[in-house]
């Protein structure tokens, strides 16, 4: 007697999941098949009609002297480093740290939409620029589309930054990736000012005017000393006093000046050295092969969700025959309180009639 109420148990839980999910998969499998071939198709399709994209990567190697202090704190703050939350990720100026910003900015992605790159693909010849390839209304969208297809990152823990061009031409891709390794190297060289070569600048000014501060205390003691031909001779003294003063005025600004040459050549060679180097570890080959469409992902994806869809469907569509559909919609269409125009009548009538036929099909099943 146990083993038949443990068999008699068995059977109700099997019942219970048959009639409320797979049945009513079976029972409307016509429009699972209907769902998941058109699913299916239209991907197939849009598969077909998408041109295949190809990605040219080119990596950068850090730049800029390291500093131990900031070392330092790198390793003081840990996590928070990371997460850019620390003092440490203050970019110096001549640091590789801001080439992701000059990469992304106006000034770049104008010259980079403007310059003609010429390059054969499938052996035909092609010479167009970048704003033609875009074909955008003006340049903000240009740039903004531009964005799109240059993807800039930097590895927070290396410094490496990894520059990624696509287009639907893989020789493309690659010149716009050399291009842009050009336009930073010339910015670099041309735009960038650091602080070394705003110090050589200041004390390049100062020395020029501690220069003729020296030359006119040199002239005021010459002209004193002309008009007091006697003044090693003589006992004034004022006339002493006058000269010392002028002496150690012409001696203080010497000793600037001497300084300050010093300080202005120093400033060269740091101005010199402050220039970033672009280290390219990878230039940016032609890629060989595409990168995206994923046609074999989008069709698995499609395949999957069009039979999870149909399986909602039809599990929604038993339920609401079994609550009565067809009455429903009667009741609502019945009712003083709604009013339909034509095209919300031919929607309702044909709710109706998808009912009758859902219900008919129910008894039939029975």
């Amino acid at each position: 007697m146990e083993r038949m109420t443990l068999k008699n148990q068995g059977s109700e839980k099997a019942s219970a999941f048959w009639e409320l999910f797979v049945l009513p998969v079976l029972k409307y499998k016509k429009i699972t098949y209907i769902i998941v071939s058109t699913s299916v198709l239209a991907m197939l399709a849009v598969c077909l009609l998408m041109r295949n994209k190809y990605t040219s990567t080119a990596a950068i190697l850090p730049s800029g002297p390291a500093n131990a202090i900031s070392e330092l704190k790198d390793l003081a703050a840990g996590p928070v480093a990371e997460l850019g939350l620390g003092a440490t990720n203050q970019a110096s100026e001549n640091s590789s740290a801001l080439f992701p910003n000059i990469l992304a900015s106006r000034l770049v992605s104008e010259k980079i939409l403007g310059r003609t790159y010429s390059f054969y693909h499938k052996s035909r010849p092609y010479a167009l620029t970048l704003e033609e390839y875009i074909d955008a209304a003006n340049m903000d969208r240009a740039i903004r589309k531009l964005a799109k297809l240059v993807n800039i990152e930097m590895d927070r823990k290396t410094g490496v930054i990894t520059l990624s061009v696509t287009t639907k031409y893989p020789e493309l891709s690659a010149a716009v990736v050399h291009a842009y390794l050009e336009e930073l190297d010339d910015y670099n060289i041309h735009h960038r000012q650091s602080k070394a070569s705003e110090n050589q600048k200041f004390t390049a000014r100062r020395l020029e005017e501690i220069k003729a501060e020296l030359t006119l205390a040199e002239d005021t003691l010459k002209s004193f000393k002309e008009a007091n031909m006697n003044y090693m001779l003589s006992s004034d003294p004022n006339l002493q006093l006058e000269l010392a003063r002028l002496q150690r005025d012409v001696d203080l600004k010497g000793a600037l000046y001497l300084t300050m040459a010093q300080q202005n050549e120093l400033a060269k060679i740091e101005t010199v050295k402050d220039v970033p180097v672009v280290q390219v570890l990878d230039m940016g080959s032609v890629p060989q092969e595409k990168s995206r469409p994923r046609r074999s992902l989008y069709m698995a994806a499609s395949l999957l969700g069009s039979l999870f869809i149909s399986v909602l469907i039809s599990l929604w569509l038993d339920m609401s025959v079994r609550r009565g559909l067809k009455a429903n919609v009667n009741r609502i269409m019945s009712s003083p309180y709604v009013r339909m125009n034509r095209l919300e009548s031919r929607i309702a009538n044909c709710i109706t009639r998808f009912a009758s036929a859902l219900e008919s099909q129910e008894e039939q099943c029975e």
